[in-house]
């Protein structure tokens, strides 16, 4: 007859989980993390949506065709751990007719907003600001005195 303790052993995995490694991973990369999530509850949100009133795209399959990509990548985005670039979150916005990133009217400000379910407050440095108040993450990237305004930088490029 076994006792507890090598009914216990039996249950005790040789291999290493990894688990520490991914915990230093998502602390490390906790800021575009939060991102990332929260655009996915976004495309999730209006997925659902979309599903009740029958508008096309209402599913991961149906977005996959629209972004021209494989629902295993879909699938991944609506994990909210995959790194997005700014052609994908373009992308999104087309097929889904949402706002992700928004600029503002004088181009000096982008706000990226997306609806979250956590909330948080964390103000990164002068220039750059994350804060998730009332389930909305806004990230505000604001232009410096030694960054060219819009209408500055044509006329540098133009000549």
């Amino acid at each position: 007859m076994k006792n507890n303790l090598d009914i216990f052993k039996t249950l005790i995995s040789e291999e290493k989980s990894g688990w520490l490694e991914k915990a230093k991973y998502r602390q490390e990369n906790q800021d575009w993390l939060d991102i990332s999530f929260s655009i996915a509850i976004k495309i999730l949100s209006v997925l659902r949506t979309n599903k009740k009133k029958e508008i096309f795209p209402k599913n991961q399959k149906e977005l996959a065709e629209v972004l021209d990509c494989s629902p295993q990548y879909v699938s991944k985005l609506l994990k909210g751990t995959e790194k997005l670039n700014i052609e994908t979150i373009s992308k999104i916005q087309k097929a889904l007719n949402i706002k992700i990133i928004d600029l503002g009217l004088n181009k000096t400000k982008i706000e990226i907003v997306a609806q979250s379910e956590s909330i948080f407050n964390k103000n990164q440095s002068s220039t750059r600001d994350y804060k998730k108040f009332d389930n909305v993450i806004n990230c505000n990237f604001r232009t410096t005195k030694n960054h060219y305004q819009s209408n500055e930088y044509s006329n540098v490029v133009n000549g």
